[in-house]
């Protein structure tokens, strides 16, 4: 947008354009620092001044939020700037009967030409304020125009606005300290420097400075963590190289707080994983246990039973086993459809059995909450289609390691055209719905079959999920020629 403002309004060549739009990508680190206003400003070619920059509480003609237009006379120290090409330095009214202090930088082209400039403006600041607090706004305003002119290349997390809470220190190539927030100075309180700052050495208390030493030493920017104590103090050195002077930031940021908080996040995510390791590993035993009961069992439809509900604790079992494993509370949904697959063809189907299972469709993450819904509701689908679908496997009194074939198929859609018994489960995310697709093409659902009034405890179960836990909608019907289509549709995010 700046871009298309810089192209309407002025006659500033492309190379010329392009200086000024690197400038204008550090105006949010120029104005942190002052904590006050920054702008870029530029001849128009109507003999207004063009001004990029969030600026506030100004006499303006608004092009768009980010730049506006003034006329002259309301900026006559920048139209100064503009003819004269050198720095200005002095007040200007914001509000009528309110002066600000401004310092007007020249913005020069590779030529030699100014092209614009850079107006820092401290509204705090008025003529009958103290010299000294003149004399350190200046300063901050110089660094600051310095560091802008001339970044630091390919480093651009040594630009990243301040809050009002961060120390800033400027000191000159002797290590003489020109400039401290008063931030700055409740932090070198306690890290051992002459609380007066300004005049002293920065290489005196106790920082940690080597590192300091060799940044500035290869002009080069760096970041680094110390600890002094029970406090925690990023340091960041910014090196800048003006024309007759060298100086340098150095930012400082108290991170006690929130590497605290990050601790005891780590402890609490430990924590949560043991938690979930430990209710799988219950899961199983219980699954265990049920396994046992049907091994010792002689009716078959007791033994089917179990094996139902050995499936359905597997199932919850596998979530809080994947969750166990990641550093996220989230599941993507292939991971449960796989997982469920593998666990099922190993429980219900025997050797001679052979199905064709795949997932289809991108990542979609879940919730680990909804993600256990989800399970559910595929262990009920999937084995519905092994037992009903294929009419395959009997009930096995030990579990088996063989492991069928899974097969991951880029292909769209649920028509399954080989005559092989195959099972295909499709995800797609689309407008914040999720849909889940599960298509067999075994025996196929009767014509008459209305999953809204079947009696069945599985789709008894998937009704209940799909609908009260998830606020979705559930559909089965019978495929075109052959086989079972189940459809589920349930919000990307719960709103109900």
């Amino acid at each position: 947008m700046i871009g298309q403002q810089l192209q309407q309004y002025t006659d500033l060549s492309e190379p010329q354009q392009r200086l000024l739009l690197q400038v204008a990508q550090l105006l949010p680190f120029g104005a942190s620092l002052p904590q006050q206003d920054v702008c870029i400003f530029t001849a128009a070619t109507n003999g207004q001044i063009l001004v990029i920059g969030p600026l506030k509480d100004w006499p303006q003609q608004h092009i768009d939020k980010e730049t506006i237009l003034l006329e002259r006379y309301e900026v006559g120290l920048w139209q100064e700037l503009l003819q004269s090409g050198q720095s200005v330095k002095g007040f200007m009214e914001r509000q009528y009967g309110h002066l600000a202090r401004l310092l007007a930088f020249p913005i020069v082209d590779n030529g030699g030409k100014c092209i614009g400039g850079l107006a820092i403006i401290h509204n705090g600041l008025e003529p009958h304020t103290d010299a000294l607090l003149l004399t350190a706004s200046d300063v901050l305003a110089e660094t600051t125009y310095m560091a802008m002119m001339v970044p630091q290349q390919n480093q651009d997390e040594l630009y990243k606005p301040l809050s009002y809470q961060d120390g800033i220190i400027i000191f000159d190539e002797a290590g003489t300290i020109l400039y401290a927030n008063e931030a700055a100075s409740h932090l070198v309180d306690l890290l051992g420097f002459d609380r007066r700052l300004v005049g002293t050495s920065i290489y005196g208390g106790s920082l940690k400075m080597s590192w300091v030493k060799q940044a500035i030493r290869e002009h080069r920017g760096a970041i680094a963590e110390e600890i002094y104590g029970d406090i925690i103090v990023e340091q960041t050195i910014l090196p800048i190289s003006g024309s007759r002077t060298k100086r340098s930031f150095l930012f400082l940021k108290d991170k006690t707080a929130l590497r605290r908080k990050e601790q005891e996040l780590l402890v609490k995510n430990s924590v949560i994983k043991e938690i979930h390791h430990r209710v799988k590993n219950n899961l199983q035993t219980v699954a265990g246990l049920l396994r046992m009961e049907a091994r010792r069992s002689d009716s078959e439809q007791v033994k089917k039973a179990l094996q139902e509900g050995v499936s359905r604790i597997e199932s919850m079992a596998l979530v809080h086993e994947v969750i166990s494993h990641y550093e996220e509370d989230y599941i993507d949904l292939r991971t449960i459809a796989e997982e469920l697959i593998r666990l099922l063809k190993r429980a219900l189907l025997q050797t001679e059995d052979v199905v064709t299972c795949e997932y289809v469709g991108p990542s979609i993450l879940l919730s680990s909450h909804r993600a256990g819904y989800v399970s559910l509701i595929l262990n009920e689908l999937i084995s519905n289609s092994f037992e009903h679908g294929f009419g395959m496997g009997g009930i096995k009194a030990e579990s088996s390691s063989n492991d069928l074939s899974l097969v991951n198929s880029e292909s769209d859609g649920a028509l399954i055209t080989t005559d092989f018994p195959t099972l295909k489960i499709t995800g797609v995310l689309h407008e914040g719905l999720i849909t889940l697709e599960v298509a067999d093409n075994g025996k196929g659902v009767p014509v008459d079959f209305d999953c809204t009034t079947s009696k069945r405890l599985g789709l008894q179960i998937i009704r209940n999920l799909v609908t009260n836990e998830l606020g979705g909608t559930f559909q089965m019907k019978r495929g075109a020629t052959k086989g079972t289509i189940v459809t589920i549709t349930f919000p990307e995010e719960a709103s109900y």
